[in-house]
């Protein structure tokens, strides 16, 4: 929808309506940030919510619970480089990609945590995998 149909649904939405003017407002300023995002960044923001739809409650807890703070706790840069390993694995077959997780050269530069959560992102990207 254009910013436009997105107030106006909002105006007519009875729960919207009923919501606390704070919580009107917040929903707001997201989408905001969701229409200045570049067509790009929107996709990717698509596939992850998609990702997240078809994870079960185990695998999204496992996010929460143990990928997500370890991941907070990560510098920008420690970030990048395990992102940057991520987008690596995603090219690869589920069987290259299972070597190379067991490959001490693939995994070198990372720490055991860096590892953990490279780990951990790629089996709930790939739930099908070995």
């Amino acid at each position: 929808m254009s910013p436009q149909e997105q107030e106006r649904f909002l105006q007519n939405n009875e729960r919207f309506r009923s919501l606390p003017p704070d919580r009107q407002q917040q929903i707001r300023q997201n989408l905001q940030r969701y229409n200045s995002l570049s067509p790009t960044e929107r996709g990717a923001m698509k596939d992850r919510a998609e990702a997240w739809q078809r994870m079960s409650p185990e695998q999204r807890q496992y996010v929460q619970r143990t990928l997500l703070p370890k991941w907070q706790q990560m510098s920008p840069d420690r970030k990048q480089v395990v992102t940057g390993r991520l987008h690596t694995l995603q090219q690869m077959s589920p069987a290259d990609r299972q070597a190379a997780l067991n490959d001490p050269r693939f995994m070198q530069g990372l720490s055991p945590d860096e590892q953990s959560v490279l780990r951990g992102l790629d089996s709930v990207r790939n739930p099908s995998g070995p």
